[in-house]
């Protein structure tokens, strides 16, 4: 292993330990002390080179494949945008951006060898955005320039994944919400957590990050409350356009709402009752007073979050599975290369794709 390369190993290694959200004491002791972490710490700083056994030795601790620590090139990622709450730890902020780096760099290879073209364009660059009426017409203007006309989109991150933005789903700490970010590339990527947290408001969350990748708020640059409560309002109108939600409410003004109608629309346009009444209060469909009427019945009848009726869908992110099983099926990729752009075992790949001749 030649100077440049450990330089490449080092620089690796503190990656996949971020990713695995652990300390330098934390790997040594995941390698049962047989790697210091002194030692640990001049592989990072290039100093020192690892055996091709402490090599394996350490891809096992990190769960990783030996590949990992050979690849030349880092995504480079651009300013991340994340929704979290104050309980998120540095350290696993850290292991939440490793693994996104880790996931779309395997992603970017798989379409390299498969020669996938996905290109990126923004309908809303050139959108100009100077109060918040603007931002509910930059949803509807994004609803026609994908022709998804105006009834539900049943399945958001496959919608999303078709038109270029990488969706990662994400099973991680209770803090984290989502985060939004651009790879030096121009690549869009969108993660969204889905831990403890129902289908409605994994998809409001998805468009809400799906706002701070297209959205020009530079009006309201200084003031992160202001640009969270933009994000919510085009993810709400996104969602369900105004004037379907009119239609489906039956008038302009409202005195009473029945619990069932409201779960009719939730089930059919999957959007949660709380953000479907904070809606018609917005659209003056409903007074402020019958609006706060209506949060103190919800908290009292079913809790801080839970809700009454189910939407029965489904937000999975199925691109990568889909290119790993075209490579494998027309012999682009072998076994062993679909494991290690899969992070797994070549025996768990084989049992999950079979082929039928």
């Amino acid at each position: 292993m030649g100077q440049s390369d450990i330089n490449i190993f080092g620089t690796r290694l503190k990656l996949a330990r971020k990713l695995a959200a652990m300390s330098l004491q934390d790997l040594s002791d995941a390698l049962s002390n047989k790697v210091t972490k002194q030692a640990l710490s001049k592989y990072e700083q290039g100093e020192m080179n690892p055996s091709s056994q402490v090599l394996l030795a350490i891809s096992k601790a990190l769960q990783l494949k030996p590949d990992y620590f050979l690849k030349k090139k880092s995504l480079a990622l651009g300013q991340i945008l994340f929704r979290k709450r104050a309980a998120l730890s540095k350290k696993d902020e850290d292991s939440i951006v490793e693994k996104v780096r880790d996931y779309v760099e395997r992603y970017i290879e798989l379409e390299e060898i498969l020669n996938v073209q996905s290109g990126f364009i923004n309908p809303l660059r050139d959108f100009v955005i100077e109060q918040k009426s603007d931002v509910e017409k930059a949803a509807d203007k994004l609803r026609i320039d994908w022709n998804l006309g105006d009834k539900p989109i049943a399945n958001m991150v496959e919608m999303l994944e078709l038109k270029g933005i990488k969706v990662i789903v994400v099973d991680d700490v209770d803090a984290l919400d989502g985060l939004a970010v651009f790879t030096s590339t121009g690549i869009p990527i969108l993660v969204v957590n889905r831990k403890n947290k129902s289908i409605e408001r994994i998809r409001f969350t998805i468009v809400h990050e799906l706002a701070h990748l297209l959205l020009n708020l530079a009006v309201v640059e200084g003031s992160h409350k202001l640009q969270e409560e933009w994000c919510h309002f085009f993810s709400s109108c996104f969602l369900m356009p105004s004037h379907m939600l009119r239609k489906m409410i039956g008038g302009e003004k409202r005195t009473y709402i029945y619990i069932n109608e409201l779960i009719k629309i939730k089930e059919y346009y999957g959007i949660s009752i709380r953000a479907i009444v904070h809606r018609l209060r917005e659209l003056v469909i409903i007074t402020d007073n019958y609006y706060q009427r209506w949060l103190v019945y919800m908290s009292k009848q079913y809790g801080q979050k839970g809700e009454p009726g189910e939407y029965k869908g489904e937000e999975a992110s199925k691109g990568f599975d889909l290119l790993i099983a075209r490579g494998l099926s027309e012999g682009i990729l072998s076994l062993s290369k679909a494991a290690s752009l899969c992070n797994t075992d070549i025996n768990i790949l084989r049992k999950e794709y079979v082929s039928i001749h």
